[in-house]
C-alpha cells in the first residue's frame, strides 16, 4: 500500500521561519543594537573627540596638531626646561624663592646632604671628598663656593641653578633634587657669601 504524498513543499513552509530566525540573528548576534548606526540611535559614546597629537587642521595648530600658547604665556606648575633655553636666558634667571628663614633652613639641610661632601661646610672646597688645593680628599680642584676664594659670589642665580640642575664639568646633575630645594640651596650659598639681607642672615637655624 503506497503512502500518500504530503501536499505542499517543506522548503516553502519553513521559509518564513528561516527569515525570522535570520532577522533575529542579525539583530542580536552582531552586538548591541545601538552599534548599528550613529544616525538611528545617537549615543554619547559617538561624540567627536580630539585625541592627543591628532592633526586638527586648525590654522592655529602647530605641526604636532596642538595649539600654540599665546605669545608671552608663562606655564603654571610646569618644570622649567633649562635645556631649551640659551646660555643668555639661563644666566638671566633670577631666584623666585625669597631668602626667608624657612628657605635658608631648608637650604642648609639640602646643602649638607648634597653639597657639603665636595664643597665643605662653609663652601671652601674642603669637604671630605674635596682634594687639593683646598681639601685633602681624592677629588682635586673642587671650586670653593664660599669664603675668601668663592667662585659663586660673582655668578648669577641662573648660572648656579643651571649648574645644579644640568651639571657642569666634573660636577654631575642634581636634577633629582626638587626645584624648590635647589633654589633654597642657592639662597643658602648666597648666605655663605654674605649676600643675604641681615634680617635673614641672623635667623636662628640658618647659621652654618
Amino acid at each position: 500500500m503506497s503512502t500518500p504524498e504530503r501536499s505542499g513543499s517543506p522548503r516553502l513552509v519553513l521559509a518564513p521561519q528561516r527569515l525570522l530566525l535570520g532577522a533575529l540573528v542579525m539583530l542580536f548576534g552582531t552586538g548591541c543594537w545601538e552599534q548599528w548606526s550613529e544616525t538611528w540611535w545617537p549615543q554619547m559614546k559617538f561624540q567627536k573627540a580630539v585625541q592627543a597629537f591628532e592633526q586638527t587642521g586648525h590654522p592655529g595648530a602647530d605641526a604636532t596638531g596642538g595649539f600654540m600658547p599665546p605669545e608671552g604665556a608663562v606655564p603654571v606648575g610646569a618644570p622649567l626646561d633649562l635645556r631649551a633655553l640659551s646660555v643668555a636666558e639661563t644666566e638671566a634667571l633670577v631666584s623666585p624663592q625669597p631668602a626667608s628663614l624657612a628657605s635658608l633652613e631648608n637650604g642648609k639641610v639640602q646643602y649638607e646632604i648634597f653639597c657639603l661632601p665636595c664643597h665643605g661646610p662653609q663652601g671652601g672646597g674642603d669637604g671630605p671628598i674635596g682634594g687639593p688645593p683646598f681639601g685633602t680628599g681624592p677629588l682635586i680642584g673642587v671650586l670653593p663656593i664660599g669664603g675668601q676664594f668663592s667662585a659663586a659670589k660673582g655668578l648669577t642665580d641662573g648660572h648656579i641653578f643651571t649648574t645644579m640642575t644640568l651639571g657642569r664639568g666634573r660636577m654631575p646633575s642634581y636634577r633629582r633634587i626638587p626645584a624648590e630645594d635647589r633654589w633654597d640651596i642657592l639662597n643658602y650659598v648666597r648666605y655663605l657669601n654674605g649676600q643675604v639681607g641681615a634680617e635673614s642672615a641672623s635667623a636662628e637655624g640658618a647659621t652654618p
